[in-house]
């Protein structure tokens, strides 16, 4: 039996908590909140024995946590589970910075780790890993993604650390992190990067004062292999949202792209050649009503099951700093008015 502890309890108990008690062979045994009382609100839920602090958390007789925190919170959880010789998984981004996520992932060798970049658990993003496999990326000319959402926050224009760039919120942390994770797990390294961002809309409901994180941002790059990539990401879009993914050959594409009006999916794969189209992982219902659990579950079952091996789990702490060291060089190229700033593999 793996004894679980959950640290943060808002995508934490929305999806880590009911991901990982729907395992075998696993029991959440704890909860951590900022709220003691929604700590104990939630423990009292679902008979959680333990309910607190962080530190209540890390006191538990625990194999594994699950972090869910903001990003100025999480690395130092993190570090402390690693100093208890904890299983650790844990929410992007990783830390507050890529310097201080790669110190993480340096004490965190040998050890088991986890990143939650769930989107590569999806059927549609799995036969399309496949599909470029067999097709050889060396043939790839050019990637176009579109990314567009209304972020809760947009909606409501409720001020939150998703959306104060102090706190580490934006569109890139958000919605960028998973597709520049996405793109060097399907096409190998990224060589160059270069971005232009905005915070028109955020800036329209911030508190006087308070800096305002980026809700669009057009990200271009290349990868080692040649590949040319444009981005177009927006989490405070009114209209047309969804996901579109077109990776173009010579004479064909694959296409990933989401049903009109789903922001998350559920997500098709084709493969478009001569005016004809093949349906290679077709767009299929939730079966929950949150769409973030079947992914997130995937994950969660592999984190488990290295954790009781004491092996290696992917996406681990290295693969959180590197899309944090990306996310960083796009930041720089929109402070230097989009030049292109070199990455090195």
């Amino acid at each position: 039996m793996v004894r679980v502890g959950i640290i943060g309890l808002g995508f934490g108990a929305a999806v880590h908590l009911p991901a990982f008690q729907a395992l075998p062979d696993v029991r959440v045994v704890a909860v951590a909140a900022r709220r003691l009382e929604k700590a104990k609100e939630v423990a009292d839920r679902v008979g959680i024995e333990t309910a607190g602090t962080v530190e209540d958390v890390l006191r538990a007789p625990l194999d594994a946590v699950s972090i869910a925190l903001p990003p100025a919170l999480t690395a130092d959880a993190a570090e402390r589970a690693l100093e208890r010789g904890l299983a650790v998984l844990a929410e992007k981004p990783l830390a507050e910075s890529a310097d201080r996520a790669e110190a993480l992932a340096r004490a965190a060798r040998g050890r088991t780790t986890a990143v939650a970049f769930q989107f590569a658990e999806l059927d549609c993003f799995r036969t399309l890993k496949r599909a470029l496999e067999a097709d050889s990326t060396a043939g790839l000319a050019s990637v176009h993604v579109t990314w567009r959402s209304l972020s809760y926050a947009h909606r409501t224009r409720t001020w939150n650390w998703k959306t104060d760039a102090t706190r580490h919120g934006g569109v890139m942390n958000l919605l960028g992190s998973h597709v520049l994770y996405l793109l060097e797990w399907l096409l190998g390294p990224i060589t160059e990067l270069a971005a232009e961002c905005s915070n028109t809309e955020t800036r329209a409901f911030a508190p006087p004062g308070a800096p305002a994180a980026e809700d669009t941002a057009a990200i271009s790059g290349v990868t080692a292999a040649g590949a040319r990539i444009r981005v177009e990401l927006s989490n405070s879009a009114v209209d047309r949202h969804g996901q579109r993914w077109v990776f173009a050959f010579d004479r064909e594409q694959l296409v990933v792209e989401g049903r009109a009006g789903e922001a998350l999916g559920p997500l098709s794969l084709a493969r478009e050649r001569g005016g004809g189209r093949e349906v290679l992982a077709a767009a299929r219902p939730h079966v929950e009503a949150d769409s973030r659990l079947e992914p997130f579950r995937r994950l969660a079952e592999r984190f488990v099951a290295a954790a009781q091996r004491d092996a290696a789990c992917t996406p681990d702490f290295a693969a959180g700093a590197r899309v944090q060291r990306l996310i960083e060089a796009c930041r720089a190229s929109a402070l230097s008015a989009g030049a292109a700033q070199p990455v090195s593999p």
